[in-house]
């Protein structure tokens, strides 16, 4: 519980501290001599007491501060410049180099300043501040309150004290908006609404629940009131510059609006003539182009049926062509085999190897009955040798010389 109070505190204290530095450089007008030059936008009331999104860029934010600053401290822009290609070490600690020659004491690491948030952050940048206000003369006056409220009365009744606050607030929101209200509307309905903020607000709440409400809600709503009136008396006086600027600048404002609306509808005007009178002019000529689109849809459909008709054409003939071919190959190999007289050359070759074997045949078949006819002949030779002849032996031997011939 101790550590989680001891953080609020700080965390409160270091927001202050950056509100504190953001009014400070609001006196030196930062936004026209800062923020113009280095195409920021202005500073929040957390820019450096909270971690941003991208903290490369709020660092560098940082750095651009701490150079202005410093330069408007010492009227030198040469006391602390910074590097597009230094490292944030380098970066940080010529930045210490800087502030010890201005006179700051460091109760802190060094490498806090890396961060770009915090309170170091907040501490040094309320340090250059200051300095660059004493170097410019400036001296804070003590605040002119109109009609303050007695604090220490106010610290006896909470309750009237919240109401009161509640009552001003409440105050200041209705002149807020009737300012801006009448800045707002027309000349005739400004004074109308300038009464009418200006009467008397009638409340239709019970008083006794009011007062039930508000001890209900008083403590979770209140706040320092050092805090809160300087909250709202800032809201007040930048009201008060809003409107002055505002005032001075709505009726130029007013007067260059009129006369662009004015050429605006000139404008429109020539347009619309100008439109009217091109319809007229190029009528005929988009009833002729009607007319030639609708043709040209009927022509694609007969292209389109004739295109239909060619490919089935085509795939009829691709199929003809193959049976064509399919003719062809077949006519000829059948020429190819009646023009062929291998055949007849096979068919003279065995003619001719059958002769050859029936001549080689018939020679060994006289070769046989030549030597049959030998033997038959010894035998008979010997046979008549050692017998006479017989009665018939002249017949033998003429069958036998008939034989012999043959």
């Amino acid at each position: 519980a101790k550590a989680s109070a001891g953080d609020n505190i700080y965390s409160s204290a270091v927001f202050l501290t950056m509100e504190n530095v953001l009014e400070k450089l609001k006196v030196l007008d930062y936004e026209t001599t800062f923020c113009v030059k280095h195409h920021i936008t202005p500073l929040a009331r957390t820019s450096f007491a909270l971690p941003a999104k991208n903290p490369s860029v709020q660092f560098k934010n940082f750095l651009d501060l701490v150079s202005w600053l410093c330069g408007e401290a010492t009227g030198n822009p040469e006391t602390f410049t910074v590097d597009q290609f230094d490292d944030p070490n380098v970066s940080v600690n010529k930045m210490m180099l800087a502030l010890r020659n201005l006179g700051f004491s460091l109760d802190f690491p060094v490498t806090k300043l890396k961060q770009g948030h915090g309170e170091p952050t907040c501490n040094v940048l309320d340090f250059l501040v200051d300095k660059a206000l004493a170097t410019r003369g400036f001296q804070w006056q003590p605040p002119l309150h109109e009609d303050a409220p007695d604090l220490d009365e106010a610290e006896v009744d909470e309750a009237a004290d919240i109401g009161d606050a509640i009552e001003d607030d409440i105050e200041d929101i209705e002149e807020e908006e009737a300012m801006f209200t009448e800045v707002a509307a027309p000349v005739a309905e400004t004074e109308v609404e300038d009464q009418a903020a200006r009467e008397m607000i009638t409340g239709t709440i019970d008083a006794l629940e009011w007062k039930t409400e508000l001890e209900r809600v008083g403590p979770r709503l209140k706040l320092p009131d050092s805090l809160m009136s300087k909250e709202w008396r800032a809201h007040i006086e930048q009201t008060k510059e809003h409107e002055k600027r505002i005032q001075a600048t709505l009726p130029t404002a007013q007067g260059h609006m009129q006369s662009m609306s004015g050429q605006i509808k000139d404008a429109v005007e020539k347009m619309r003539s100008k439109e009217q009178s091109i319809n007229n002019q190029f009528e005929t000529i988009r009833q002729e182009y009607e007319a030639s689109r609708g043709e040209m849809k009927v022509i694609e459909d007969k292209v389109s049926s004739t295109r239909t008709n060619v490919n089935d054409l085509t795939n009829n003939m691709n199929s003809i062509v193959e049976q064509l071919d399919e003719l062809k190959d077949d006519m000829s190999s059948r020429e190819n085999s009646a023009t062929d007289t291998s055949p007849l050359i096979q068919i003279k070759q065995a003619l001719q190897g059958i002769k050859g074997d029936v001549n080689a045949f018939e020679l060994r078949i006289g070769v046989v009955s030549h030597t049959l006819m030998q033997a038959k002949l010894k035998s008979i030779k010997t046979k008549h040798r050692g017998t006479k002849p017989p009665k018939d032996a002249d017949e033998d031997n003429m069958d036998f010389e008939d034989e012999l011939e043959y």
